[in-house]
């Protein structure tokens, strides 16, 4: 269990499921006080054993705020009723003064109650919008093309000769063999780039409207008394609008 020595005035002290529930602001052995807050109409007396745990300079308690014991300064019998069931502590005990502190009477005092509201945040992702995809097919087409070539022919023409003394004349039967040459065609292919296909990506920029629901705290005020609303314009930061 925890002991005196582990806590000090001034720590704030959260419900087992961390609800702020005030601050100690006095201590005595086997309990300690929690001052009234915002919301709290009474201050509250916390035994040692009701500690859950105690961390990064907080008081962790082991249930609730309905568990806590509320008490009450008795100006009749000059002591500290709790209706919780414990018993009561005179003036100077658990914090309280022996007389009454200068300035703790009626006159100005100011609560500031923080309000709430959503506010919309834009976060641009990067998503595959489509896609073009080029595909190549391969096409059969017949083609003709000129082309010049030789060949060789023959030419017979007769002579008229007279008189001319033949050498050698066998009178035998012969005959004379002459080769013609012409040039033949061969078709061979070779593959050529005939064009490029160039596909360049541009950004464009356009406007998109986007919508969703936020929420915001309304303040209505009821009171019985002289109420007077006004508005202030406050900065966000103002230390006045923080809620300790």
């Amino acid at each position: 269990m925890y002991q005196r020595s582990d806590l000090r005035e001034g720590m704030v002290v959260r419900s087992i499921d961390g609800e702020k529930l005030g601050k100690v602001f006095a201590i005595q052995d086997g309990e300690f006080l929690i001052e009234k807050g915002l919301f709290f109409p009474k201050d509250y007396v916390c035994s040692y054993s009701e500690i859950s745990d105690i961390r990064d300079d907080e008081i962790i308690l082991l249930h609730g705020k309905e568990g806590l014991h509320r008490f009450s300064f008795d100006e009749d019998r000059g002591v500290l009723a709790g209706t919780g069931g414990g018993a009561g502590v005179g003036p100077g005990a658990i914090g309280m003064p022996a007389e009454p502190t200068p300035g703790l009477g009626m006159g100005a005092e100011e609560v500031s109650i923080p309000v709430h509201k959503e506010e919309l945040d834009v976060i641009k992702r990067e998503a595959q919008a489509g896609e073009v995809r080029v595909s190549k097919e391969v096409v059969e087409e017949e083609r003709e093309i000129s082309v010049p070539v030789r060949r060789e022919r023959v030419r017979v023409e007769r002579r008229e000769v007279k008189d001319r003394p033949a050498a050698q004349a066998s009178f035998q039967e012969e005959t004379v063999v002459v080769p013609l040459r012409a040039e033949e065609v061969d078709v061979q292919k070779r593959a050529v780039v005939d064009e490029e296909v160039v596909i360049r990506k541009d950004a464009i920029e356009e406007e998109r409207r986007v919508a969703d629901t936020v929420r915001r705290e309304d303040v209505t005020v009821r009171g019985g008394g002289d109420v007077e609303e006004r508005k202030l314009e406050t900065p966000s930061d103002d230390p006045n609008l923080r809620r300790s």
